[in-house]
């Protein structure tokens, strides 16, 4: 009796965990966003770095593919990643917290609610290399635009020491 009550349960787990994130149509990537950390930086406030207009390209990704943004029902976070362009001697150590967002070109700022990758809790382990994770949200409202705006938000455990030259590099998924 206990072992069908196990495998019932067990079953009812296995269906509940199932993958309904859609299908794959194809992945959109932005490589070479870069900016600088410039040195003296405050730690006490977040620090915000932000490009009004990154391009898209959503036409030719629509073409490559054969299909429209009617088809797609999400564009998901898929991987980021912060490299430091200064070499392995000028890293990410003094950073505590990363949140990177985009948003409607139009928009004066993005907020909270708008962020597409983070990290946070980095305690001096900041490296050359971060690697943020996907957030949860659903960014085809902005990325079947043209344009979207993207905002890095900074947050320093201290003083930054000295300039970094960043690039940043965001992949989504279409899914349908």
């Amino acid at each position: 009796m206990r072992a069908v009550l196990y495998l019932s349960i067990f079953g009812l787990l296995v269906s509940a965990c199932r993958q309904d994130n859609g299908e794959r149509v194809f992945e959109m990537v932005f490589p070479n966003i870069t900016f600088e950390i410039p040195a003296g930086l405050n730690a006490t406030f977040q620090q915000v770095f932000q490009i009004p207009l990154v391009p898209t390209n959503i036409d030719t990704y629509l073409a490559e593919n054969g299909t429209d943004t009617a088809l797609i029902t999400a564009i998901a976070p898929f991987t980021a990643t912060l490299t430091s362009l200064e070499g392995a001697a000028f890293d990410y150590d003094f950073v505590e917290g990363i949140s990177i967002r985009i948003c409607d070109p139009v928009k004066p700022a993005c907020f909270d609610g708008d962020e597409v990758f983070y990290i946070d809790n980095l305690q001096g382990r900041g490296g050359q290399t971060i690697r943020l994770i996907p957030g949860l949200r659903n960014a085809k409202r902005d990325l079947i635009r043209r344009h979207f705006r993207m905002e890095a938000v900074f947050f320093f455990a201290y003083t930054t020491p000295y300039s970094v030259r960043s690039r940043l590099q965001m992949n989504f998924e279409a899914l349908k």
